[in-house]
C-alpha cells in the first residue's frame, strides 16, 4: 500500500455474481420447472436476480469510487 498499488478483488466478485446469477436463471430454474418444484424455482429466480442486481450495483459503485473518489 505504501507504493500506491492496491490489490482488490471487487472485479472478481462482480464477475462471479454475474456468472452465478446467469447460471441460476438459465439452468437451475429450467430444471426446477421441469421437475415441477415451484418453491425451489421461486427461490432460484429470486437469488439469480439478486446476484445479477448485486453484481450490477457493485460494478456501478466501483466505477463511481474509481472515477470520482479515487
Amino acid at each position: 500500500m505504501a507504493s500506491g498499488i492496491s490489490i482488490g478483488y471487487i472485479q472478481f466478485t462482480i464477475y462471479l455474481l454475474w456468472l452465478t446469477g446467469g447460471i441460476m436463471l438459465r439452468f437451475d430454474l429450467k430444471s426446477y420447472r421441469l421437475s415441477k418444484l415451484e418453491t425451489e424455482a421461486k427461490v432460484t429466480r429470486f437469488l439469480g436476480w439478486f446476484n445479477l442486481a448485486a453484481g450490477s450495483i457493485a460494478f456501478v459503485g466501483n466505477w463511481i469510487y474509481k472515477t470520482f473518489l479515487w
